[in-house]
């Protein structure tokens, strides 16, 4: 953001009388209760929406929440950091699904969409961090950076994938990845299917995903590529800036979006 750095007091001050309304306030009753003028509110505001630190919020005069921060506890070596280190699963629970895929989408995906400059880790586990609601959260994310030979500049795009083990083989998991397509260019909903599937299943996921621009794929077994069934594309979507701002700031591991910073230079 242009103009001069923030003050760090005035950063932990605006934090802290947040925090001290419960991590969400609106604009103007924050504004007062600082004491600062319109144009410092705003200038500090829009810093901390860009540092991470705080999200826009609905109501009149609009608000804003407070971003928990949590350390991370585990690494990996396709994200560097995953956020928070889940519970053990169930047997057949979703969790069991997103290290192959992960793996699947890193090694064999991106060779298929001839991806080269990416980046692609796990962003479901995130424990109490506030990242906007329902159904914001994908399992997956992957970034990338294009180049073509006859088209000018570099295209950039937000991948996300949302993942359903074999007993939630239902449209549920096409709404949500239809929902994640607000802050990202393609969404994905991939499915593990039940042993023996019905037809009339298949065809309406095939069908809604379809209708909602979001691509499918069912699998066999996450841990290979060859049982990966590519049922629909998904439609390249142009989200707001600002949706794509606030998904890298709140989604993404400092990994992620150091790759972006030097992909935009």
């Amino acid at each position: 953001m242009a103009g001069r750095p923030i003050d760090e007091a005035q950063r932990r001050k605006f934090l802290e009388v947040l925090i001290a309304n419960g991590g969400s306030s609106g604009n103007t009753s924050l504004m007062n209760e600082l004491g600062w003028s319109e144009s410092e509110y705003w200038r500090l505001r829009e810093k901390l929406i860009e540092d991470g630190q705080i999200l826009r919020g609905r109501g009149r005069g609009g608000s804003v929440n407070i971003v928990k921060e949590i350390k991370p506890s585990d690494t990996n070596p396709f994200t560097g950091s995953i956020v928070e280190v889940p519970p053990e699963p169930k047997e057949g629970a979703e969790a069991d699904l997103y290290a192959p895929c992960l793996e699947v989408l890193h090694e064999k995906w991106t060779k298929e969409r001839g991806l080269h400059d990416f980046h692609i880790e796990i962003t479901a586990n995130q424990g109490g961090k506030k990242t906007g609601g329902v159904w914001t959260r994908p399992d997956i994310t992957a970034i990338s950076m294009r180049t073509f030979t006859h088209w000018p500049g570099r295209t950039f795009d937000i991948w996300t994938f949302e993942i359903k083990p074999s007993w939630q083989f239902n449209i549920t998991g096409v709404f949500e990845a239809a929902a994640h397509a607000r802050t990202a260019t393609h969404a994905f909903a991939l499915f593990e299917t039940p042993e023996n599937p019905d037809d009339s299943d298949i065809a309406r996921l095939t069908s809604e995903a379809q209708r909602m621009g979001v691509g499918l794929i069912l699998f066999q077994d996450a841990d290979d590529f060859e049982t990966w069934d590519f049922m629909v594309e998904p439609v390249r979507k142009e989200p707001d800036p600002s949706l794509l701002e606030q998904f890298v700031v709140t989604q993404l591991s400092d990994t992620a979006r150091a790759k972006l910073l030097r992909w935009s230079k």
